[in-house]
């Protein structure tokens, strides 16, 4: 697999036990093919319909759960306003859109012969991870916030993950994988490995053909280290350059007000962002990112894309989360940060633009007690 640093852009042959470039930055997947989609198998009801177009040659029989192919819903939203689009990425095989990627990820490695990885989570990208690592024969070890949803930590134990309860906060999760890492543990991690980006960019081809055949006018995404939002900025600008869309969707960045390293890094105009302490502890306990891996690169979607980074108050994620089971959807508070800000995403592109809302995560996950 062939990729390139996202910072010093030196090319290389992807090493799995090499995860990031030398420079520090992240591998992201070479570009060999963008998407066409004469190239799709109808006869594959996941990821894998678009593996001829994702060139993942060292894949030969994939081990699959079924992620991707999820449904797009047009609903009333605001009144006299266009319907918004929901993509149910919650109807996932562990439930959340962290599937798309490790469902990818997991194969890549396995195939190259990889047995023991290690990831750090808040919970759905662990849960993702064990289950990918029991489909495909890979150990892994989690490491994940001793006070994260217990059901999220119930879900990565009962696929035979080894669970590492780490006090503290999110970071400190983070900071104990990279030690295992050091000790000569493969670092699976959602936030750097190129094949989980390569699989979240199948998100925006979805997405091309669900509306049949157009992109959105914006793409709202709930964002901690984002990888979805990064992956469907790719996805487009590959059907920018084959002509399939003639502009790039606005894409938009929801994150809570309580810790907000992205929207605050847009809105001061800088070009990294800069790690932040978290004012306390928020509903969308998914986000609790205070420095995004790609932050430079997310700052330059959202810049080039027209969009912006926006914040939500808790009370807002709350009232968004109610008012998205009323209309039947049940996702988590992290997912319901991203319809949240569907307000403040109207007054930017207008009432009749047409706006995809990524629900993120099963609000089985995480659910708010009354």
């Amino acid at each position: 697999m062939l990729v390139i640093c996202d910072r010093c852009h030196h090319e290389d042959e992807f090493d799995p036990r090499q995860f990031r470039c030398k420079c520090g930055g992240a591998w992201e997947p070479w570009e060999f093919e963008s998407y066409l989609p004469n190239l799709t198998d109808p006869n594959v009801n996941s990821v894998w319909c678009y593996q001829e177009i994702m060139g993942l040659s060292e894949v030969e029989k994939p081990l699959s759960l079924g992620a991707g192919q999820t449904p797009l819903i047009g609903m009333p939203w605001d009144k006299d306003a266009a319907e918004v689009f929901f993509k149910l990425e919650y109807i996932s095989p562990t439930g959340s859109f962290k599937d798309r990627g490790t469902e990818v990820e997991a194969n890549y490695l396995a195939s190259m012969g990889i047995r023991d990885v290690v990831e750090d989570s808040s919970g759905n990208a662990g849960a993702s991870l064990a289950a990918y690592a029991a489909r495909t024969g890979l150990h892994a070890a989690i490491f994940a916030p001793d006070r994260a949803s217990p059901a999220k930590l119930a879900q990565i134990e009962v696929y035979g993950a080894d669970l590492r309860r780490i006090p503290g906060p999110r970071a400190e999760a983070t900071r104990a994988a990279l030690a295992a890492v050091e000790a000569g543990a493969v670092y699976a991690s959602h936030a750097y490995n190129p094949a989980y980006l390569l699989g979240q960019k199948t998100f925006a081809w979805e997405c091309w053909e669900q509306l049949g055949g157009h992109a959105p006018d914006a793409l709202v995404i709930s964002v901690g280290q984002g990888g979805l939002l990064l992956g469907a900025w790719l996805g487009f600008k590959g059907m920018l350059k084959t002509g399939l869309v003639k502009r790039m969707p606005r894409l938009f960045a929801a994150q809570p007000e309580l810790l907000a390293p992205i929207a605050r890094a847009f809105n001061s105009g800088a070009d990294e962002i800069e790690e932040i302490i978290p004012v306390g502890k928020s509903l969308a306990e998914g986000l609790a990112i205070v420095k995004p891996v790609r932050g430079h690169r997310i700052l330059q979607a959202l810049r080039e894309s027209g969009g912006a980074g926006l914040t939500v108050s808790e009370a807002e994620i709350r009232a968004a989360y109610y008012d998205l089971a009323r209309h039947g959807m049940f996702a988590e508070p992290s997912s319901a940060a991203a319809a949240a800000v569907l307000p403040q995403v109207r007054k930017l592109v207008g009432e009749k633009a047409k706006i995809i809302v990524a629900l993120t995560g099963s609000g089985l996950k995480s659910p708010i007690e009354n």
